[in-house]
């Protein structure tokens, strides 16, 4: 691509205006950086549950994202016939969003700070003389850094990285449900395909759907298993649907060492860099904090090296240890096991309400659960986690 001298040059071009790209580009307009965010999607909803956790909130601070978030008062956990209910208390524990003003609250304040919104689709992006040019729908531009904020199948991985392969995606497969009003999450653990099924309120809808590695299922299965739970679940009965489908990343321990999260003048941030929860699937607060963090690498001194360190010390080392626990979660004795365990301790209960706030980490949850005192129901979960692995590891 040849372009005049005369296309102005941003100090970064962020290719995505979702959490990721936002809250880069919002922190480093405050720090005094030009910055120019490439999306032409909005506004638009997006194919997600919405659920944003506690953590995630406090990454904003005193700036509230938007005004029409549900409030998670209770969870249901479900086997076949097996049923475990949870109230939660504490208000700010798990929001859901309607992405569209989730993402367009983030929006605005990264406009507000400064950065400027290209409404245009990147199409091919060049690096050359030291700087990225950007072709989009509108006109190129340029820019000393680039970062990939556009998601799993954006254009930035493909050209600075790679794609990800099939076996490091999930697939999501589900359900818009309209006129449905309600404070309860429903999880409900699938044996075929291993995975799980959600229902999150929003406020004038539910957003349902099924999610398992995409190397064990496919798009077509998943709904399958949505639409007949949403045939037994009452406050859905008769209520239009509007069907979606999406791939999250899904990376093993394997695929996560091998990532590369920021190379020469480039980063990658949340679902574009693997970033997402390989259990819940959960990758909003992920792809927040993998925006803060590029920012405050890029106000110092060899940024790429820095980002990059960041993600493997702080996310790729929670990813990881996902991973391991992982491979005996979704397995059928786990989960009658764990859905026990949750009708008999509050202690449990309160365990779990953290792990949905985010703020109960995987590192230190086998210890904290074994300090519950209920040692025969965490014993019989450890065990069966165990037995799981050592099948695992002698197949």
């Amino acid at each position: 691509m040849n372009y005049s001298s005369a296309v102005s040059i941003y100090d970064a071009a962020i290719v995505g205006a979702g959490p990721a790209g936002t809250i880069a580009a919002r922190d480093l307009a405050r720090a005094g950086a030009r910055v120019a965010m490439i999306d032409g999607s909005h506004p638009r909803e997006k194919s997600c549950g919405g659920g944003v956790t506690a953590r995630a909130l406090e990454l904003l601070g005193r700036e509230a994202p938007c005004p029409d978030g549900c409030a998670i008062r209770s969870a249901t956990f479900e086997t076949d016939g097996n049923r475990a209910h949870v109230t939660i208390s504490s208000a700010d524990a798990l929001m859901v969003f309607p992405r569209a003003s989730f993402d367009a609250a983030l929006l605005r304040q990264a406009v507000a700070a400064g950065a400027d919104l290209v409404a245009a689709r990147a199409r091919a992006i060049d690096r050359s003389d030291g700087s990225w040019t950007i072709d989009s729908t509108s006109g190129p531009l340029r820019a000393r850094w680039l970062l990939g904020a556009d998601g799993p199948s954006g254009i930035v991985r493909k050209r600075v990285f790679r794609p990800f392969d099939r076996d490091q995606l999930s697939i999501a497969a589900g359900a818009f449900v309209d006129g449905v009003v309600s404070s309860e999450v429903v999880v409900r653990f699938v044996d075929d395909p291993r995975g799980y099924l959600w229902s999150f309120p929003r406020p004038d809808h539910l957003a349902v759907g099924t999610c398992a590695q995409a190397t064990e299922t496919s798009t077509a299965a998943l709904h399958h298993v949505t639409d007949r739970w949403l045939r037994t679940y009452g406050p859905a009965a008769d209520r239009p649907r509007r069907r979606y489908a999406w791939p999250i990343p899904s990376l093993s321990a394997q695929a996560l060492d091998r990532e590369k999260p920021g190379g020469a003048n480039w980063m990658l941030l949340g679902d574009a860099a693997g970033l997402v929860d390989p259990i819940t699937r959960e990758g909003i607060f992920f792809a927040m904090r993998s925006g803060t963090l590029a920012a405050s690498a890029l106000r110092g001194h060899d940024p790429a090296r820095v980002y990059a360190a960041s993600i493997r010390d702080e996310v790729h080392a929670e990813l990881r240890r996902a991973t391991e626990l992982k491979a005996a979660f979704f397995r059928p004795r786990f989960t009658r096991l764990l859905i026990e365990a949750l009708n008999q301790s509050a202690a449990i209960r309160a365990v779990m309400i953290d792990l949905i706030a985010g703020r109960q980490a995987y590192a230190g949850l086998k210890r904290r659960l074994l300090g519950t005192l209920e040692f025969g129901l965490m014993m019989k979960l450890v065990r069966s986690q165990r037995h799981r692995l050592v099948e695992a590891d002698q197949a």
